[in-house]
């Protein structure tokens, strides 16, 4: 495979999860927002932009409409909803050949679809749109494409992605919060809420929260569960290049990275992880970009 071709399968992947989290977080976020009256809306809306990893915000920009003008509807930034879908498109334009033709029209009809303004009180359905054709196109994906290399470079950055966009939840997160509202809060934020029930019978408890969202190993979204499939992922990988070990029989560099955080996370208890729990969310991020330029210098960029 070429390695642009495996560089845009990489961040269609990628892009694509962003769209569909963000909507998620913003849907979570910004109603609790505007329905709650005695909310400090700034305040509020200063949290939302630190997930993203906005900081030093202007005044003006510390309301709903200026939340969804940046990160909804703005195609120029790609951490905004329309902004990664488009940037989706712009890649996916350049691996056609790999692509199946249903992949290929949703994205175009997804991208083309998302709405050019939204204003608060509509902002729902704007959301229920981006998760909506986000669901359909990752099922046209696995429901059409091959498992090839093409298929495995688009789920590493999926779920990459998705293992980022978690610990910046997590991260701001206040666990000092124990309270009901917070946790479920917390859980309907990563898409977790339903999921969290059923495994814990109805008992909602901060840790036990906490330890679904990163230890869970059947959980689709919890952080565990994407370095494991990213591991088996990148493993496959190196065996269709003929490379799954280096002269000192150890994985390649981003399996190496990979290896040590899942470890750092499945073999160490709870109470070690939340001890510096913005460190280790920090951490968590950094990975996500070191195993994004081993594959880089790995796959995409080989000769640099």
């Amino acid at each position: 495979m070429l390695s642009r071709i495996a560089d845009a399968m990489f961040w269609i992947g990628r892009y694509v999860e962003r769209a569909d989290q963000t909507a998620r977080i913003l849907d979570v976020k910004l109603q609790s927002i505007t329905e709650d009256a005695a909310q400090d809306v700034p305040l509020a809306c200063n949290g939302v932009y630190e997930i993203f990893g906005i900081r030093h915000v202007d005044e003006q920009d510390l309301t709903v409409q200026r939340l969804l003008d940046r990160l909804v509807t703005d195609r120029v930034n790609p951490s905004s909803v329309a902004g990664a879908l488009q940037t989706a498109r712009e890649n996916a334009r350049g691996a056609r050949e790999v692509l199946s033709t249903e992949v290929w029209e949703s994205l175009n009809t997804t991208t083309l679809g998302m709405a050019r303004a939204v204003r608060p009180f509509r902002m729902h359905g704007t959301f229920q749109f981006a998760k909506d054709r986000c669901a359909v196109l990752n099922g046209l994906v696995d429901a059409s494409m091959t498992r090839d290399e093409a298929w495995l470079f688009l789920r590493v950055g999926q779920l990459l992605e998705r293992a980022d966009m978690l610990a910046r939840i997590l991260q701001s997160h206040d666990l000092a919060d124990t309270s009901d509202a917070a946790i479920v809060m917390l859980l309907r934020s990563c898409s977790a809420h339903e999921a969290y029930i059923r495994s814990y019978r109805g008992r909602v408890g901060a840790a036990q929260a906490i330890e679904f969202l990163l230890l869970d190993s059947i959980f689709p979204r919890s952080a565990a569960h994407c370095l494991l499939e990213v591991d088996h992922a990148l493993d496959t990988l190196a065996k269709l290049h003929g490379n799954s070990f280096d002269r000192m029989g150890t994985a390649d560099p981003a399996r190496r990275i990979i290896g040590r955080a899942a470890a750092s996370l499945r073999f160490r208890p709870l109470e070690d992880i939340t001890a510096d729990f913005d460190q280790e969310m920090e951490q968590l991020q950094m990975v996500t970009g070191a195993v994004t330029r081993a594959l880089g210098t790995t796959y995409f960029h080989p000769a640099s």
